[in-house]
């Protein structure tokens, strides 16, 4: 086995540094113009409606707002300063439903957009970004290919609100009635009426833990 002298040393260093350096500084790779995307899904919308409608909490407020579809494409990392490549390319649709219909319990202080990127194969849904997931395409390496109408100024509309409220009034209404119940009970315990074993039972029953 051959040993490096330090003068080859010193020249193997000087030679990769700026090939180190360059990788740093990384080279995004675009998209060709004349790559092919296929046709736009179609009836899109009802589609995701479809997909979101079987994966939220609140659905009976759940008012869409949809982007057209666009061509979007993601690069790979670069690799000692050159393009990784495209990762995918593909037709998507940036999709918002109030934060009520996605989280579990109405609590009247989200009244905002939660956002999704839905990716498309075709016409069927292949990938559904939310979250960091949906953070890094819209600001990190996903683009986008021509210029699209954002849906970011959108938040619920008046018609969704008023849902949202009659739901809340509902919710509030259901919990002071359980409370009088629980109240009633304590006082029919209380009077020997019923055992211990009978008050937590019925305690739990109206309370569905």
């Amino acid at each position: 086995m051959k040993i490096f002298s330090q003068k080859m040393r010193k020249l193997l260093l000087v030679i990769a540094l700026p090939v180190l350096a360059s990788g740093c500084a990384g080279n995004i790779e675009t998209l060709k113009a004349d790559t092919e995307f296929g046709p736009a899904p179609q009836a899109y919308q009802q589609t995701i409606k479809d997909y979101f409608a079987q994966k939220l909490n609140n659905p009976e407020v759940a008012e869409y707002v949809i982007s057209e579809p666009m061509k979007f494409y993601r690069s790979k990392p670069s690799i000692a300063g050159l393009g990784g490549g495209i990762k995918w390319h593909a037709w998507v649709a940036e999709v918002g439903i109030p934060g009520k219909a996605v989280y579990k319990y109405l609590s009247g202080s989200n009244n905002d957009l939660t956002h999704y990127y839905v990716r498309f194969e075709g016409n069927d849904i292949d990938t559904v970004y939310d979250g960091n997931g949906y953070t890094s395409l819209k600001n990190e390496t996903g683009f986008t290919v021509g210029e699209y109408a954002g849906i970011d100024h959108i938040t619920v509309t008046a018609k969704t609100a008023q849902v949202i409220e009659s739901n809340k009034a509902a919710e509030d209404a259901e919990l002071i009635k359980s409370f009088e119940s629980i109240r009633a009970l304590n006082t029919l315990y209380k009077e020997g009426i019923i055992t211990e074993e009978e008050y937590s039972l019925k305690k739990k029953a109206i309370l569905k833990i």
